[in-house]
């Protein structure tokens, strides 16, 4: 109990370390997958928030660029970029605006007391790379960040690579020198220049959002990404716990469906009584074998007490035990036709890991065949007991017993027919020739069965045997009846020792018909079995003296040696067969031989 107790705690702690593993597995997948997807949509979210702020500081380039064109559509004398600059700066969100020549300088800015200075260095710029489209960067603007948008300046649409749209005044003022001081000062004239130059690179338009609050957009996005991630997380947890739990919940009922049914299955499939009783004593279960053998007819005894239901016998015995381990104790049980049934009794204890007890399950198995073999084994010692008697002294006794006969034949020679000496005479010998077949009988005990087999028709050797007898069962007033099968497979037997074996039976039903009677011998087969059945109208054999027949040296006569059953026995057995008898006490009794039909050739 202690070694199972042991093994079933190993079992379960293997079987949570696994759980465990799979478990941390499980979490650092799941981990990994929420983290995969988390940054992705972290990633997301700032390429979303990076193209907002993109496509803004884009818009507000396009306005000024329409503001531009506006300016030189109404032929006006003054530009307004610079105002415009200034105008857009004042709103929420935008630190500065400005546009410089290809070579960093600035041209106009929303502070207008950097115009004119450098903002970036010739390796910046290159950095930067502006470009016709719009690109970002984080850039550093004294003690703030700043996102930049940033692109080259092109207030008017291109077509066919030219500028297009451009109003006259601009060309006059070009070609028309005299006309300057009339239309544009020089400043302007240059500032123009700077802005739209006739070759080489156009100049580039920045527009600096504020970063901060880009920045704490970013810190948002991240803060709900991994708040999602957690709730996440937690969700997939817990379903993966509802998951495992659902999976153990269905494995131990598919566990205690599988032993509940091979419990099932063991327990009305064991060839001994199973008995069951609850931590209260009542019983439990009970099995079709422990109801025949108990002789119960009523299998609706399930919670009661044992004492109730059960014999006397198991019932005492059920309630004395308590929760100690019961070694096999034989007990005494009547059958269904008031015979008696050996019955060992043992039990022990169902416990929880713990050791508490929960019940106590009995084992009841039928001892008949147990004492038949111990019958059977006690038989063939005494046979070789017998056998070794017999081989010891039949020599020593033989001898003097043909010297005896010889010389009682001699005197009773020498007396006068019917002369009282000359009986006493004839009586020595027929007491020697009686020794003589006690001693043949003790040899033919002793003496290893060698058959000597031949294809048989049984039905012919039985009319054989019936021939020998015919005279004695006509003394003895009895009819002969021989029921033959015609379909009879020949069987491989020695003749001369099976047909010993059937006189030796008939001759003993002879004697059990003192009055006359009938002599039936009935002849039938299967396919793996003949049965030679032998029965007669004498007084019968009680069951006491069925169960003893067999045994040497044991009879009912008040003549005879006790050894005839015995030598049939040993020939049958030889011959692989079996015999019993079947007891009518007043009613005549039936022996029955059963012999395997075996291949014509095969030597048993």
């Amino acid at each position: 109990m202690k070694e199972t107790i042991l093994r079933k705690k190993k079992i379960v702690r293997s079987q949570f370390v696994t759980s465990l593993w799979l478990l941390a597995g499980g979490i650092i997948i799941l981990g990994m997958v929420i983290s995969f997807m988390t940054i992705r949509g972290i990633e997301q979210e700032n390429r979303q928030l990076e193209t907002f702020y993109e496509e803004k500081g884009a818009s507000i380039i396009k306005a000024l660029e329409a503001g531009t064109r506006t300016d030189f559509r109404l032929n006006m004398k003054a530009l307004r970029l610079q105002t415009m600059l200034e105008e857009m700066a004042s709103q929420s969100g935008i630190l500065f605006l400005m546009a410089t020549d290809a070579n960093g300088n600035i041209i106009a800015h929303s502070n207008p007391n950097v115009v004119g200075t450098r903002a970036f260095s010739m390796q910046q710029l290159a950095k930067l790379h502006p470009r016709r489209h719009v690109s970002w960067r984080i850039m550093e603007q004294g003690r703030e960040k700043a996102f930049v948008v940033y692109r080259e300046f092109r207030p008017f649409a291109l077509m066919s690579g030219k500028p297009h749209g451009m109003p006259r005044s601009v060309c006059k003022m070009e070609n028309h020198k005299g006309m300057q001081a009339r239309e544009c000062s020089k400043e302007e004239h240059m500032f123009r220049r700077k802005l739209f130059p006739q070759h080489g690179p156009v100049p580039v338009i920045y527009i600096g959002l504020d970063e901060e609050a880009f920045a704490t957009a970013q810190r948002v996005n991240r803060e709900h990404a991994m708040v999602n991630a957690v709730f996440i997380l937690l969700i997939g947890l817990a379903g993966f716990f509802a998951l495992t739990w659902a999976q153990k919940a269905r494995q131990s009922r598919r566990r205690m469906q599988s032993s509940e049914a091979l419990a099932n299955e063991v327990m009305y499939n064991l060839p001994d009584g199973l008995l069951v009783t609850d931590d209260e004593g009542r019983i439990a279960m009970l099995n079709d074998v422990a109801l025949e053998q108990l002789n119960l007819t009523d299998g609706d005894v399930v919670g009661k007490l044992p004492s109730d239901v059960l014999p006397e016998c198991v019932a005492r015995l059920v309630e004395l035990t308590g929760g100690e381990v019961l070694s096999e104790i034989e007990v005494e049980c009547l059958g269904e036709h008031g015979e008696i049934i050996p019955i060992g009794v043992s039990g022990s204890a169902v416990a929880l890991d713990d050791g508490t007890a929960i019940g106590y399950v009995y084992l009841l198995r039928d001892l008949r065949e147990v004492r038949r073999l111990e019958a059977e084994v006690r038989r063939k010692e005494k046979l070789a007991a017998v056998g070794s008697l017999a081989a010891g002294v039949a020599h020593e006794i033989r001898n003097p017993l043909s010297s005896i006969k010889g010389y009682a034949t001699y005197f009773g020679s020498r007396f006068e027919e019917g002369s009282e000496d000359r009986e006493a005479a004839n009586i020595m010998v027929h007491e020697v020739e009686r020794l003589n077949r006690v001693i043949t009988d003790l040899i033919s005990l002793s003496r290893p069965s060698d058959l000597r087999r031949t294809e048989t028709d049984l039905n012919v050797l039985l009319k054989h045997c019936f021939g020998l007898i015919k005279q004695d069962a006509a003394t003895h007033n009895v009819v002969l009846n021989v029921v033959n099968d015609d379909t009879l497979p020949h069987l491989f037997v020695d003749p001369d020792r099976f047909s010993q074996a059937v006189l030796n039976i008939c001759l003993n039903s002879f004697e059990a018909m003192p009055e006359g009677g009938t002599l039936t011998v009935n002849l039938s087969h299967t396919e793996k079995l003949v049965t030679l059945a032998i029965s007669d109208t004498g007084k019968g054999i009680s069951k006491e003296d069925a169960v003893r027949i067999f045994e040497p040296y044991y009879t009912t006569k008040s003549q005879g040696t006790g050894l005839g059953l015995s030598i049939v026995l040993k020939i049958i057995e030889a011959h692989g067969g079996t015999i019993h008898v079947e007891p009518q006490e007043g009613a005549g009794a039936q022996f029955v031989i059963e012999i395997p039909v075996s291949p014509v050739g095969e030597n048993a």
